[in-house]
């Protein structure tokens, strides 16, 4: 018989009779089991959260504000109790005393000569940097600044202090052409070259992929060259598939 069909004669049944049947000290079971209590709650009185273990009666009406109020007036009245130890504002341990900088003596002041006082108090910006590389005062310039004053008798900074705050422009730098004759050196590829160990095609943008098919040809039957380079150029598919043993 399945679940279902086992429920169906419970469907007819008459709970008020089944209640009337029940003695006082079932009924309380009863109400027990069926409470909804909240033991988590906080808020509610010990009575609220769990089963009544008791058979005393209340006190009176639960009431959440008058509680409150109780509470906060019993803490109130209730004195602080008195330290056991009176604080008497005794300080016990050493006083921290931060330590003191070294202060760096003062220089005293310079006596030049007229003629190189007369130069500085005149000298623009621009030239006390340069004057400040060849001393080797670096901070007041930048490091390209620095040795192209020393590498030259001209004015090199031309900016003057405000060149410490501004990097140096930076410009980048091509790679150098690849002087490599295509041409030739498959001729000497073909024709097993001794002194032709090292081919070098990178960067050759303009070679044709036939050209490169026929260096990759020419290097199956050559025994002396040990490196082949072709990095940046019209090398594809077609190509490696040549190099493979195909054609």
């Amino acid at each position: 018989m399945s679940y279902r069909q086992g429920l169906e004669k419970y469907r007819d049944l008459d709970e008020d009779q089944i209640l009337g049947a029940l003695t006082e000290e079932e009924i309380k079971m009863l109400e027990d089991e069926l409470l909804e209590l909240d033991p988590d709650n906080a808020i509610l009185p010990a009575g609220m959260r769990q089963k009544d273990q008791t058979k005393k009666t209340p006190t009176g009406p639960f009431n959440r504000d008058v509680l409150l109020a109780h509470l906060e007036k019993q803490a109130n009245d209730t004195k602080d109790r008195d330290d056991l130890v009176p604080f008497t504002g005794e300080k016990r341990g050493k006083i921290w005393v931060p330590k003191q900088k070294a202060i760096d003596p003062v220089l005293e002041s310079v006596t030049l000569e007229p003629e190189l006082e007369e130069a500085l108090a005149n000298a623009s910006d621009a030239e006390l940097c340069d004057i400040a590389a060849i001393l080797g005062m670096h901070t007041l310039m930048s490091n390209q600044q620095y040795y192209e004053a020393r590498g030259t008798t001209t004015i090199v900074n031309k900016e003057g202090l405000d060149s410490i705050i501004k990097p140096t422009q930076y410009k980048p730098v091509p790679d150098e052409p690849n002087s490599t004759n295509v041409e030739e050196t498959l001729e000497r590829v073909k024709n097993n070259d001794p002194e032709l160990q090292e081919i070098n095609l990178n960067n050759i943008k303009d070679i044709p992929v036939p050209i490169l098919k026929a260096y990759v040809e020419a290097l199956k039957t050559n025994t002396y060259v040990k490196k082949f380079s072709i990095v940046g150029t019209r090398s594809n598919d077609p190509v490696a598939f040549v190099s493979g043993g195909g054609r």
